[in-house]
């Protein structure tokens, strides 16, 4: 048996961050972070904003196989959502929440208008997919990978990354891919050496809803003029390994 180290007096134990599977006690904290980085301006009372954090979140909880949460000192500090080509889905309840969760956000105008703009965000970027022909496996996808503002300089963002690269390795997946849009840090992606597979300026948008045939009813105007700069990167899983090696 081995005694546990104690702190010598007066000084703090080290915060260790740490990789865990995700459980469904985790959305209310998954969400808090979602909303906080993607926030609803338009909504003063916050209830539309949480529900549309909700809404995005349980969106790609239909579609994940693998959930990992990266807490420290017990707290959330990160989270990345997988979806592989094959493999049972992490949350079988997340569909019937959105269901829910999609009915209370068009009880109300603004919340009618936020949960068109999302639907129609969510098929622009499967246009986006089909253009860049990634309608297939071997690519896995990365639904989500969101890091907490409190957990910088602890190394978690690379920890979540290492942590997802190594678990595809050991699948076998080759490929994966990822959305990404300019309200984020899209310059992480260059820097990693990743592809830009696709990409669709804001100010392009509507123009290509429209040659799409995407149906804009119930889209709020105002969405096309302040839409945020679409992206969609693309990376060889050993190679990333390799970065992450040398980094």
């Amino acid at each position: 048996m081995t005694e546990t180290s104690r702190p010598e007096p007066g000084r703090t134990s080290p915060r260790i961050p740490s990789i865990r599977p995700m459980a469904w006690s985790d959305m209310p904290d998954l969400i808090r972070e979602f909303e906080r980085t993607w926030k609803v301006e338009a909504d003063k009372q916050g209830k539309v904003s949480q529900l549309s954090a909700e809404h995005f979140v349980l969106d790609y909880l239909t579609q994940t196989t693998r959930a990992r949460i990266a807490s420290m000192d017990g707290r959330f500090m990160g989270v990345t959502l997988l979806r592989e080509g094959v493999g049972p889905l992490s949350f079988l309840q997340a569909q019937a929440c959105l269901e829910s969760v999609d009915a209370s956000l068009g009880s109300t105008p603004l919340g009618s208008k936020t949960l068109a703009s999302a639907r129609h965000w969510h098929a622009t970027e499967v246009r986006l997919e089909e253009e860049a022909g990634l309608t297939a496996p071997p690519q896995a996808e990365l639904k989500l990978f969101l890091v907490s503002g409190r957990a910088r300089g602890h190394g978690i963002g690379r920890l979540l990354w290492l942590d997802a690269l190594t678990y595809m390795d050991g699948k076998g997946i080759t490929d994966f891919y990822l959305h990404t849009d300019s309200s984020c840090d899209v310059g992480y992606y260059d820097h990693q050496g990743m592809t830009c597979l696709a990409e669709l300026k804001g100010r392009d948008y509507a123009a290509f809803s429209e040659q799409q045939g995407a149906d804009s009813r119930g889209v709020d105007p105002a969405f096309f003029e302040g839409v945020d700069d679409i992206y969609i990167y693309g990376g060889k899983v050993r190679e990333q390994l390799e970065r992450c090696g040398r980094s």
